[in-house]
Parts: C-alpha cells; structure tokens; sequence
C-alpha cells in the first residue's frame, strides 16, 4: 500500500501530468480511459437536461409544451408573419432557452457540489455550533447568484430612472432605446421618468417584478443573519420602490400594494396578527394612501387621480379589444393587436395618441388575442401549479408568489408578459419555484 502511494506521488511529480479528481469530472490524463469519461460526462449532462423540473415533471412539461402550441398557433393564424415570428422569439423561444440553460447548468453545479463535498451557501455569523444539514440555505448556489445577478440589474435599472427624476440622464451612456416617450417628462400634473425603459409604465412594470423579491429576502436575511447580511437586500428593496414609485404608473400602485399583502400575510408569523400596532400601522398606511388621493383630486393632480380621464380611455381600449375577440374568437395572432386596432378603435380616440395602441391593457385579452383559447388554458394552468407549489416555506418561494401576484394585479391594466424582460421574469419566477418545496420560511 505504501509502494503504491509513492508511486502515485512520484507520477504527479512528472511534469504535464494531471491527477483524476473524485468529483466526478472527466480525466483526459489517461488516453485509455478517455471513451469512458467522455460517456459518462455526457449521460451526467443529458442526466441534468432531463432532470430540470419543467422536462422530469409532468405538471410543468405538459402546461408549458401547451404554452408552445399555442404560441405557434399565433403564428399560424397571424395576418403578418412578420412581427408573429419576431415575437415568438423575443417572448417564446429565448425566455425558455435561457431559463432552461440556467436550469441545467444548475443541476449540473449542484450535482459537482454535493460530490466535492461543498456547500456553496451564504456566508453565515460565526457560531460554535454548525447548523444542522435541513437548515442549510437554498436554492442551490447557481440559482441564488442567478437571482441576484437579476435583483442587481433591476438595482442599475432603477438607479439610473431616479437619476433621471433629479435631472441626471445616464441612459445615452448605455446606447440608443426604442422609446414612446421622453426620458423624462411632465404630464398630469407630476414629472415622470422612464430609466432604460421606453416609457414610465414599463419602468413600473420591471419594478413590480424586483422589489418583492428583494424584500422578502431582505426579510429573511436580517432574521435569520442579522443587517449585516440583510443590508444589501434592504437597499435593492428601496431603490426599485422608489423607482417604481417615480413612475407614477397606478397599475404599479396597485400590484405594489398586491405584492404588499401577500408578503405579509407569508412572512408574518401568525402571532404578529394579533399584535395591536400592527393594525395600526396598516390603519395608518391606508389612510395616507386615500389622504394622498383625495389631495391629488383637490389640488387636480390627474395622474393620481383614480377616477380620471385615462380610466375612461382605458375602458374604451378594452371595449374595442371584446368586440375584435368577438370577430376572432381564435384569436388575431401574435403582436397583430396594433395593426387591427385602427379598425376597432372608438371614434373619439382616433386622432389621439391610442390609435398606436400595441396591446389591449388587459392580461386576459391580450392572450386571448395573441394566442387563442389554448394560451388561456396554457397561462392558468402553468399557474395554478405555481401558486400550489409557492406555497410560504421559503423566503425566494414567498417573494416569488409575491411578485407574480402584483404582476397579475398589474396585467389586469396594462401588460403581463408580452415584453421581453417581463416574459424572463416570468420564467424565471416559475423555475424558482419549480422543485423548492422543502424549504424553511428563514432560509434564503
């Protein structure tokens, strides 16, 4: 045994040469293994390809193959082919490519961590007792720096708008955007900023989707760790609120305060319910919003005035969506909403701006339209297992239910999914949830 140890030590000693490791990776050092090792790199591969959630289970395979069919068909029943194509790719095809990547390359990271032994997790206080294995943080690593490599683009996304509310306007230093408005203008009675984004509602839209994420891990964290590692998660949190707040989006609002609920209601124990201050606290925080109102009416501050000309223009789109569902019950075909409008339109709004109308402003129109009965069916079903899977066992399980909700309550008035950034958070809130169901309300 001893000589054979030797041996080994005299052989790693010989230049060029390449120790095997037990971590299952492929050893190109011997030539007459090198069949095997490439055999058996490529059945781990196509083991973690078939391993990611939305492929090795049927609740998620068979909704989302669903949601392809139905794509395609928009594509089929399109009167331009055109802008149909352009958009299943943009909002079908590399949405699900990258998350499917991310989803394999995760597998695969957390398969080479459990051989080599390693945890990846977070950094943690220093404590003479090491946390019992069910209590280590998940996900696994790859997911975690994936999500906040997305919180931290939605932090620069967020800083540069607010920049842009104080006068600073960093965006050119980005590149040229396909912008409906200024960056930043004065409507209504207040000035709104659109940041990177090609109007202030699509600003509100992308920070709909980040600051529930960020908040419920900032949650999480401090609990659990202390501010020491909740800190950055607190600044994420208040700079896309405050992003989302400059806005002025009022759909925005509303999935805000969506989102708000949810996070409380997940995160809160049950015995801070009965706590006195917190119903207070809520008290206080509905009536500022309804003085803030009631102020905005008084001192004719349209834009946050709910009852204001826009809601009438709005209702008028959704009328003129109905009557074109009511001419196509199978739908109109993927991005050709904007080029039938001009036929539907009411008469009033036919020299305004509407007339450039891109989307009927309601989620349930919009897929109907886009892609017929069978996206209806897609899109509730692929969330109806999201909302029973995300049920509160996990911070990321709790923000990802939190921003999915104020997305709904947001799509309910403007879009949903079908821009490309809203389309990869979608799927990306889905493949976190995806497999997570054994997790604690603290890990993160």
């Amino acid at each position: 045994m001893q000589g054979g140890e030797e041996a080994e030590q005299a052989q790693q000693k010989v230049p060029g040469h390449r120790a095997s490791h037990s971590s299952g990776g492929a050893d190109f050092s011997r030539r007459s293994d090198l069949p095997t090792e490439v055999g058996t790199t490529t059945l781990k591969l196509k083991a973690s390809f078939w391993n990611f959630p939305l492929l090795s289970h049927s609740s998620w395979f068979l909704p989302t193959l669903l949601f392809l069919a139905a794509a395609l068909w928009g594509v089929w029943i399109a009167g331009e082919r055109g802008p149909a194509l352009r958009e299943l790719r943009w909002m079908v095809i590399e949405p699900l490519l990258i998350i499917g990547l991310a989803g394999i390359m995760a597998r695969w990271h957390a398969a080479h961590v459990i051989a080599d032994g390693r945890t990846g997790d977070l950094p943690r206080p220093a404590s003479r007792v090491s946390p019992p294995a069910s209590r280590l943080p998940h996900p696994p690593p790859y997911w975690h720096r994936l999500l906040q490599a997305w919180l931290l683009g939605g932090c620069i996304a967020a800083l540069v708008a607010l920049l842009q509310l104080v006068g600073l306007n960093l965006v050119p230093l980005f590149g040229i955007k396909a912008g409906f408005s200024a960056d930043s203008f004065f409507v209504e009675g207040v000035q709104r900023v659109s940041g990177l984004y090609g109007h202030p509602n699509n600003l509100g839209l992308a920070m709909g989707r980040y600051w529930p994420l960020a908040a419920a891990l900032a949650y999480a964290a401090w609990q659990q760790a202390g501010m020491r590692h909740a800190w950055p998660y607190f600044v994420a949190t208040g700079l896309c609120m405050a992003a989302l707040l400059a806005s002025f989006s009022r759909g925005a609002y509303l999935g805000a305060l969506v989102a708000a609920f949810v996070l409380a209601a997940m995160l809160l124990p049950t015995t801070r319910w009965r706590d006195r201050r917190l119903w207070w606290a809520g008290g206080a925080t509905l009536g500022a919003g309804l003085l803030i109102i009631s102020l905005s009416v008084i001192l004719g501050i349209e834009r946050l005035n709910p009852f204001g000309a826009s809601g009438g223009i709005r209702m008028q789109t959704w009328a003129s969506a109905l009557a074109m569902l009511r001419d196509h019950p199978l739908g109109v075909g993927l991005d050709q909403f904007g080029r039938l409008y001009p036929s539907y339109i009411a008469p009033e709004l036919r020299a305004t701006n509407e007339i450039n109308t891109a989307h009927p402003h309601n989620l349930l129109l919009d897929i109907a339209l886009r892609m017929g009965p069978l996206g209806l069916i897609a899109f509730a079903w692929l969330l109806a297992n999201f909302y029973r899977r995300s049920v509160p066992q996990n911070a990321i399980l709790v923000g990802a239910a939190a921003a999915m909700s104020a997305s709904l309550a947001h799509g309910l008035v403007d879009q949903f999914y079908f821009w490309p950034d809203l389309a990869l958070s979608f799927w990306l809130l889905v493949a976190l949830v995806v497999g997570r169901t054994d997790l604690s309300p603290t890990d993160y």
